[in-house]
Parts: C-alpha cells; structure tokens; sequence
C-alpha cells in the first residue's frame, strides 16, 4: 500500500496561546478599568486648577519672593537708556521674549542687570503689557542667560501707572 501525504491546506494551523493567558489577560484589562474608575470617581479635597502652571501664576503667588527693585527704581528705567547686557543681542533678547510669553518684537522699555536675592546677577526688564498703550507695564527678572528654552524667571510684578507717559 502507498502512503499518503497530507494536503497542505489540510493541515490544521498551530494552536493559538492557552486559553489561561487570554483569561488572564481580560482579568487584568477588568482589573485596570476599575482602579481607574475608581481614581476617577474619587473627589479632590481641595479645589482643582486647569493642572497648567505658567510664570505668571508662579510668580504671582503668595509665597514668591519679593520683586528685587522696588516701584520707584523700576519707574526711573523709564528715565534711562535700557542697559540689555547678553540681551543686546536681538536673536537672543527675540528667544527670551518668547520664552516669557511676549512676541519677540516687544519693545524693553527700561533694563538693568542686578544682583538678585542669593547672589545672582539677574537683568530686569520693563515691558508694555500692550505694545503702544500707555497702560500697565510689567517688570521681569530673569537670568541672564534667558533663553525661549529657560528663561530663568526670578520674579515679576507690576509696575505703577506714571501720568503723563
């Protein structure tokens, strides 16, 4: 008698993974799905923000440090030509703008290298929150070594609206 070979399409494909793995497998997607409904579903204590921190909130909070230069210095920037230090450059003081926010073509209308709290030497800047209004200006200290990647924020504060400019 002749043997037969089995036909290739005859040939049964190899099992697939025990069947314990895939039980497994769907005890723990059921596991997860209830720890993360469960985190979910769990009030906050406390209020909850937006989860963004930007400089601005950073700064502004109650247990920043005081701005380096008081309000009338800050005002009498006003008063000189602005000494940008590392900042004269434009491609660099155009990268710390916009690090900090500002459109790269934002006029500094008053600047001064410090040294700030701890030693460092910081340059603070005045800006026009409004290019062209007279409105609130902003005073920011940052390293000097601003850059759009870090800016070195120390600090930021308002500065007070002066009649007649």
């Amino acid at each position: 008698m002749a043997q037969t070979v089995p036909v290739k399409h005859a040939v049964r494909p190899p099992a697939g993974p025990p069947r314990a793995l895939t039980v497994l497998g769907a005890v723990a997607a059921a596991v997860a799905a209830v720890v993360g409904a469960l985190a979910l579903w769990r009030a906050p204590d406390g209020p909850v923000g937006s989860g963004l921190t930007t400089a601005r909130t950073i700064a502004t909070s109650s247990s920043a440090p005081a701005f380096p230069l008081a309000a009338e210095e800050l005002i009498a920037l006003l008063d000189q030509r602005p000494e940008l230090g590392p900042l004269a450059d434009p491609a660099r003081r155009a990268s710390c703008l916009s690090g900090l926010g500002y459109p790269a073509a934002t006029p500094i209308l008053g600047a001064r290298t410090i040294r700030s709290p701890g030693s460092r030497e910081a340059l603070v800047l005045v800006l026009a929150d409004r290019p062209g209004d007279p409105g609130p200006l902003t005073a920011l200290a940052v390293s000097l070594t601003c850059s759009a990647a870090d800016t070195g924020l120390l600090g930021e504060t308002a500065v007070p609206a002066v009649p007649g400019r």
